[in-house]
């Protein structure tokens, strides 16, 4: 309170200081003024006021002038002073600043991570008019818009400046070494005028680009820009081949503009006549939304909900269920990312405050130690302000040498947070950097750590009687005040060691139950690939179903090759979902509600190269072409929810908009998890290959030998049936599965990382502030072994001190997690978020741990040698 005290006079000072100042300006006009009315001219009226009043005003500011300087010159004297006390031991400096070095170089790797993901602006104009608008189901979730329904929105639009929509299309590039799929974004005309960012190059399309007739037009993105065309200047202008057409290229964008999810590394306008604009129930355009100025979001729904409604009425069979939604941009960019980092942010937080105890702890153990020179300084005349102001200057220094090692660990720590990621995985990866408002969070977080760990132990070594404290005597007692202080830190550093090893056991117990979810199939020693095929040399489904079947021969004929299908699509990676219904009695379909059913065409071995069981009909054979009656196989969980104990087989189904359209059903196959392990499982339709083939698909191969030896094999064989068709995304089924948990590993390696360190940290803790407890009470267990005290019970005494602050903050740390893990909800899957095998099982192990760290100096108490222990007294 002292120095409470001291702070408010110092500003009280500087306040009448000021108010002296205006008032001596007061005085020097008012006796300018009575001058004048003398007869003085002006000039010689204003010299007479200030030769009147000017020795007072200066005296005054030279006053200010020296106590300025007096401060500044007692702060270097604080500083030169730490810097020689801080080498005089060497031990307490290298701890406490490796401490802080690990704390703050977590802290600041994370915010990092938080602040490009969730803090920084998107980089588009005006970034927080960005919406998406979607199709939502209240079973299914959000989705994107059929173009019909994009038409609506455009057609009753009041809220937005711009609509654009999107989809993405593979495209091959040709004329190159070695032929290139590439992931094209069709976009509408109003697309980059939404996104207000302008090409680094060239232009972008205009309305004659738009015409029917023009010559194709395309915009690269800038990492193909480099990667493909070394980033020559003469590609603008010129001509590229996509799927053996003629693009004419325009512009390069910026390297800082992306399409919102990251996909996209050129952009087309959308071809007339390639997408059925009146198709209501196929939702896959993305549509994008700039709100005009002063309409807020909430507005926008609003329109955007009588529009839905609207559409339910004219079109109840499309949209009963449904309705359309503006959700903002930057949210669906970070996704579920954002409970996630704040809550690893908490973790981080939890581990900077152990940090800080320990730090306190150290310090205040340093000060105790100090006593006997603290009490010179006091009878030398040091004020108490004084001393706590020389405590907390050495603190604050150690906290910058441990902010500066920080940011030094934390680029480190980035750099391989990046480099572990799977690429493309993380949203905004390529903005995380220890820019300029990171290192100035880390800054402020090394001054405050170092401030608040320098300022318990300040003032409680300030508080130190001269006299006592040079007295032999009493060597060795700190006072109660601070064995209660270390009594709380070490009841604090427990607590939230227990928290986050809570926190760590139940994500554990999530993942180890994601990895033992069965996905549906046999990703073991599965290599899958992707083809695209040219839209120009394969211009039917007819030459590209020759291609797959050629393809198929060839593969299959490669030794080591058990088993290869193509599929549409690709589980664990994405899917295209088809509005669904089965036809009821009375041959008529039912179309009360659509809901969505992932429909994929797979070749005849598909199912044998991924391993998916048949659970009743029959699988496709080479008959199922395009002569063949339609047919479809159901996953095991779509026949049961719409047929029950019904045997399917032999029923029909109706996919997407065509009420005439029926499909038989032969089979019934397995269910897949295709979009997670985390993923409930979705409903899933295949149809065969031959009766609905696409222009690309993905390859499954089953080999006997690793996956990855025969890659090479296998792309020989593909280009042997067409040398200028692109093969990509070759990778294994094992780490497309593997990936689909990545994001509950990451979270789980982080918080085992910030748990063991805690754990570390306040065991380190314990141990140190019980061992100078114990050392400063040798003369008592001296004297009780001296009475007749026996060893055992001396560290009975010890360990029974110890077990009482380690069940208090075992208590509070439960008390804490019970209270906490509600943020893991959306962390945590298929566990209970008060799972009793973690609740029983970490506070066990931390007891454990924290009654090890109190045994070892106890131990060393009940040994003591009364006579050595005497003599040195």
């Amino acid at each position: 309170m002292s120095l409470f005290k001291k702070l408010c006079s110092f500003f009280r000072k500087e306040k009448l200081e000021t108010e002296m100042a205006e008032e001596m300006r007061h005085h020097v006009e008012l006796q300018t003024e009575l001058n004048i009315k003398a007869g003085m001219k002006p000039d010689e009226a204003r010299y007479a006021a200030l030769r009147q009043f000017g020795n007072v005003a200066s005296l005054q500011e030279q006053a200010r002038a020296v106590h300025g300087w007096v401060w500044l010159e007692q702060l270097g004297k604080n500083l030169r002073f730490a810097v020689r006390s801080l080498r005089r031991t060497p031990g307490f400096t290298t701890t406490a600043v490796l401490t802080l070095i690990l704390g703050i170089g977590a802290s600041t790797a994370i915010f990092s991570v938080v602040h490009a993901l969730l803090l920084s602006p998107l980089q588009y104009h005006e970034a927080g008019q960005l919406v998406q608008v979607q199709s939502r189901h209240k079973e299914q979730g959000g989705t994107g818009l059929a173009p019909a329904t994009f038409g609506d929105v455009v057609a009753g639009n009041a809220s937005f400046a711009a609509l654009a929509a999107q989809y993405y299309y593979y495209v091959n590039l040709s004329g190159a070494d070695t032929p290139a799929l590439l992931n094209s974004a069709e976009v509408s005309a109003d697309y980059f005028k939404l996104f207000g960012v302008a090409p680094l190059r060239g232009r972008t399309w205009n309305a004659d680009d738009l015409k029917p007739g023009a010559v194709p037009v395309v915009v690269l993105g800038h990492a193909l820009w480099l990667s493909q065309f070394n980033a020559r200047d003469s590609v603008v202008g010129g001509q590229i081949m996509l799927d053996d057409v003629a693009h004419a290229v325009i512009g390069v964008m910026p390297a800082s503009f992306k399409d919102p999810s990251e996909i996209a590394q050129l952009w087309r306008p959308m071809s007339a006549g390639a997408d059925n604009l009146l198709d209501r129930s196929s939702r896959y355009w993305t549509v994008f939304g700039r709100l005009k100025p002063g309409v807020a979001q909430e507005q926008a729904n609003a329109e955007l909900a009588t529009l839905g409604r609207q559409l339910e009425q004219s079109h109840p069979k499309n949209y009963a269920g449904w309705t359309l939604e503006a959700v903002d941009l930057r949210s669906l960019v970070v996704g579920d990312y954002h409970t996630g980092l704040l809550v690893v942010l908490g973790a981080v937080g939890c581990v900077m405050l152990i940090t800080c105890a320990n730090v306190t702890g150290l310090s205040l153990v340093r000060a105790m130690a100090r006593r006997k020179e603290l009490a010179i300084r006091t009878a030398l005349g040091s004020s108490r302000e004084q001393l706590v102001w020389l405590l907390l200057t050495e603190n604050l220094l150690l906290g910058i040498l441990g902010g500066g090692g920080g940011m030094l660990l934390a680029r480190w720590g980035v750099d391989a947070l990046l480099a572990s990621l799977p690429a493309g995985w993380l949203p905004r990866a390529d903005e995380i950097a220890l820019n300029l408002p990171v290192l100035a969070a880390s800054l402020a977080l090394a001054v405050l750590t170092g401030v608040a760990s320098g300022l318990a132990p300040g003032f409680t070594a300030s508080r130190i009687d001269a006299n006592d404290a040079l007295k032999d005597c009493t060597r060795g007692s700190s006072g109660p005040s601070a064995r209660r202080l270390r009594a709380a830190l070490i009841v604090a550093e427990i607590a939230l060691a227990l928290m986050l090893l809570a926190g760590t056991g139940l994500l554990g117990r999530s993942f180890l139950g994601l990895m033992r979810k069965k996905t549906g199939l046999d990703a073991g020693r599965v290599l899958s690939l992707t083809v695209s095929l040219s839209a120009k040399r394969y211009a039917g489904p007819a030459q590209c179903w020759d291609f797959f079947s050629r393809a198929q021969t060839e593969v299959a004929a490669v030794p080591g090759v058990e088993a290869a299908g193509f599929t549409q699509t690709s589980p664990f990676r994405w899917g295209i979902p088809v509005s669904f219904a089965p036809v009821r009695a009375g041959n008529a379909a039912d179309l009360t509600g659509l809901p969505q059913a992932f429909t994929d065409s797979v070749s005849v071995d598909y199912f044998k190269a991924l391993g998916i069981p048949l659970r009743a009909g029959r699988t496709f054979t080479p008959a199922d072409d395009y002569r063949a009656p339609s047919m479809v196989i159901l996953s095991e969980t779509t026949a049961r929810r719409y047929f029950g104990t019904e045997n399917p087989l032999g029923r029909f189904i109706m996919l997407g908009a065509d009420p005439q359209a029926r499909f038989e059903i032969v089979g019934v196959v397995g269910d897949v998890r295709r979009s997670g392990l985390t993923a409930d499982i979705p409903l899933q339709v295949y149809r065969p290959l031959a009766q609905r083939t696409p222009a690309f698909a993905t390859l499954m191969v089953r080999t006997s030998l690793p996956p990855a030896t025969l890659a090479k094999s296998v792309q020989a064989a593909l280009w042997r049936v067409d040398a200028d068709t692109p093969v990509s995304d070759v990778a294994t089924m094992d780490s497309f599965v593997s990936r689909s948990v990545a994001q509950p590993r990451l979270y789980l390696i982080l918080f085992s990382l910030f748990a063991g360190f805690a754990l570390l940290l306040a065991s380190v803790g314990i141990y140190g502030l019980i061992a100078y407890s114990v050392g400063q009470r040798t003369r008592e267990f001296v004297i009780r072994v001296s009475l007749g005290a026996r060893p055992g019970e001396v560290l009975a005494l010890v360990l029974r001190e110890g077990a009482i602050l380690i069940a208090l903050g075992l208590f509070l740390g439960l008390a804490g997690s019970f209270a906490a893990v509600r943020l893991l909800q959306n962390m945590v899957f298929e566990t209970s978020l008060h799972d009793p095998l973690v609740f029983l099982t970490v506070p066990f192990a931390l007891a454990a741990v924290s009654v090890l760290a109190c045994w070892l100096p106890a131990r060393r108490a009940a040994k003591v040698d009364p006579m050595i222990a005497l003599r040195a007294e």
